[in-house]
């Protein structure tokens, strides 16, 4: 996963905006993974790349186990779940443990995004559901840096543009086009959510006033449009099952 040894770190300008938006972003998640999925205290959650687990804290009453990872232990982390310090993309975790997984805007920090799925894909229990959202990288605001067209430089360019815009040294990021990601994420059987959301924002980006308005006005376009526009959209969100039938792989061993 990335290299960098805190994530909020990296954005110190928009950590306050990040933190204070924790609570819709996690109403939202919740509201997708309840249309896919009848969620109990018996079920079990894994959230990989939690930062300080604001997300992973909001969530934490609707399951019975949870569990979040990430490669840093950021300052202020949250309590109410079980914390693992450890790569997303080599889990120290037993295969086919968890009812449903989190890659909430992490993919894109990966530089190798394949290992990742394939060890969700291990984690997950017959059946399963990953929510995966990921900025597009033909978005034309590149989501973190917030430097428009970053992510369709090539990397010696992308690089040279974040220091000259004072972002930093290097560009961290590795944002996927939506084929890339359907590409990569073939073995699930995979809903695209994102036409759904966006559609009806009011109720998605329900106390987010931020999003809600701007993906309010998308309301008046048939659902069919939303294809035609997918290359196109800055976020995608999918939702990932792992089919019943699956064969399971042995624990320690990705497939």
């Amino acid at each position: 996963m990335s290299p960098s040894p805190s994530f909020l770190g990296r954005f110190p300008p928009w950590v306050e905006d990040y933190l204070a938006s924790r609570e819709a972003k996690a109403q939202k998640i919740l509201r997708v993974l309840q249309r896919q999925i009848a969620l109990d205290r018996r079920l079990s959650l894994l959230d990989v790349g939690c930062s300080q687990g604001q997300i992973t804290q909001r969530l934490a009453p609707r399951f019975g186990l949870v569990v979040g990872v990430d490669f840093a232990d950021e300052e202020g982390r949250r309590e109410g779940f079980h914390f693992v310090r450890a790569d997303g993309c080599r889990l120290p975790l037993r295969s086919g443990t968890f009812d449903v997984l989190l890659l909430n805007h992490v993919l894109e920090h990966v530089r190798l995004p394949q290992l990742l799925l394939d060890e969700a894909w291990r984690v997950l229990r017959p059946g399963g559901l990953c929510y995966l959202a990921t900025p597009n990288r033909y978005g034309l605001m590149e989501q973190h840096y917030r430097l428009p067209l970053l992510s369709w430089l090539p990397r010696w360019l992308a690089d040279r543009y974040v220091r000259l815009a004072g972002r930093g040294r290097a560009y961290l990021d590795y944002p996927l086009s939506y084929r890339q990601l359907m590409r990569l994420a073939r073995r699930f059987r995979v809903r695209n959510q994102t036409p759904a959301v966006l559609a009806d924002a009011e109720f998605f980006f329900k106390g987010d006033p931020g999003l809600k308005g701007p993906a309010g006005w998308l309301r008046w376009f048939p659902r069919w449009s939303f294809v035609l526009l997918m290359p196109w959209l800055p976020v995608y969100i999918l939702t990932l099952r792992k089919e019943q039938d699956s064969v399971e792989t042995p624990a320690g061993e990705p497939s």
